[in-house]
């Protein structure tokens, strides 16, 4: 899987079917792609990818606790 994270703007991962960029939201429910329907290779890498954006929420409202 290729992921990028252009300008700190949030990590990127590119369909290697139809080489669309997707952000985590797009991958909520389902391993394919909202673009081609290519089936994305689940994994710990994916479901990494997916819960960052939560996980990151999760330590900001925590971190001064």
């Amino acid at each position: 899987m290729e992921f990028d994270n252009p300008d700190n703007s949030g990590r990127r991962l590119r369909c290697p079917h139809c080489r669309e960029y997707l952000y985590p939201a797009d991958l909520e429910t389902y391993c394919l792609c909202p673009y081609c329907n290519g089936r994305l290779e689940n994994g710990p890498e994916l479901e990494d990818f997916v819960i960052d954006p939560l996980v990151r929420q999760w330590v900001e409202r925590n971190k001064n606790q």
